[in-house]
């Protein structure tokens, strides 16, 4: 990749003089540092439970997010996200609200699966670590496969993905006890899949749907919602973790009700997800987009 920038880089094009319209806008340091403090605080809520610490520091992260949502709103010039960020009456706004869900829920796996299931089955890191890399391959097998999808049916396909992920989320509460690798790689497969099938239309309806001006706001937007909503997903799985029992000590007994709790905690944001997907495919928001179209 260093070489191929390079190469690219070093073209005649590249490196002709352009003019320079307008200035900068300005970085959005207010944005980005309570982004930070609210991620730092649901964080620091989860490592030493205490249930009025605990619960104060978790309603200040979140406080702290939705103000950070209202700070980006008020700086149209250097703002992070578009306008109706999760009004469900626009496309744009139920699309980012499933890239949310599905960013914080879909963390616990990847974060806890390895030290379960080596406490509970003697599973070797290793297994564990082929599985999560089979998700990603999952991921980009399936974006490939349905890459040239047929305009009509990108509404199902992004519906199915959701279905995928919500029932891999649900699928690893049952699949983590047991110990069984088949049925756990088959959620994650599911999973990951999901994503791969999805990510790439709810992106493109989100661009389609965003308001005159907001196309490439709208479209940086995503994987930066999916970034934010992985970092708060940490931080909440190690609420859970440390709520179910990790807090007292690694040991068999904690790992098996961190088990069925870690993933269990975040089945309602994937229905939520799932909800969200619905309502991007509903005739409504069909209606919105050829308006924003035409």
């Amino acid at each position: 990749m260093a070489l191929a920038s390079f190469i690219v880089l070093d073209t005649p094009e590249a490196t002709r003089p352009q003019a320079i319209t307008g200035t900068a806008p300005p970085f959005p340091f207010a944005a980005l540092g309570c982004l930070a403090v609210s991620v730092v605080l649901i964080a620091t809520a989860g490592v030493d439970i205490a249930l009025m610490r605990s619960s104060l520091l978790l309603a200040l992260g979140v406080a702290g997010l939705a103000l950070f949502i209202r700070i980006d709103a008020l700086k149209p010039g250097s703002r992070l996200f578009p306008s109706r960020l999760f009004s469900w009456r626009s496309p744009v706004g139920a699309g980012m609200t499933m890239v949310a869900a599905f960013s914080v829920a879909t963390c616990s796996f990847a974060v806890y699966g390895p030290l379960l299931l080596t406490s509970l089955h003697g599973i070797p890191i290793l297994t564990t670590g082929y599985i999560i890399a089979a998700e990603s391959i999952a991921w980009s097998i399936l974006s490939i496969l349905v890459a040239n999808a047929p305009p009509e049916r990108e509404r199902l396909i992004i519906t199915g993905g959701a279905l995928m992920i919500a029932t891999g989320i649900a699928g690893f509460a049952y699949a983590v006890p047991a110990g069984s690798i088949p049925l756990i790689l088959f959620c994650a497969l599911l999973q990951g899949g999901g994503f791969g099938i999805a990510w790439p239309f709810v992106t493109r309806v989100i661009v389609a749907s965003a308001r005159d001006g907001e196309q490439t706001i709208a479209s940086a937007a995503v994987p930066t919602m999916q970034r934010i909503g992985y970092a708060v997903g940490a931080a909440l799985t190690g609420i859970v973790a440390n709520a179910s029992g990790f807090s007292e000590g690694l040991n068999r007994e904690a790992a098996a009700n961190v088990a069925t709790w870690l993933f269990l905690a975040f089945v309602p944001l994937g229905i939520l997800g799932c909800l969200a997907a619905l309502r991007i495919s509903g005739p409504a928001a069909r209606s919105q987009e050829a308006t924003v179209r035409q």
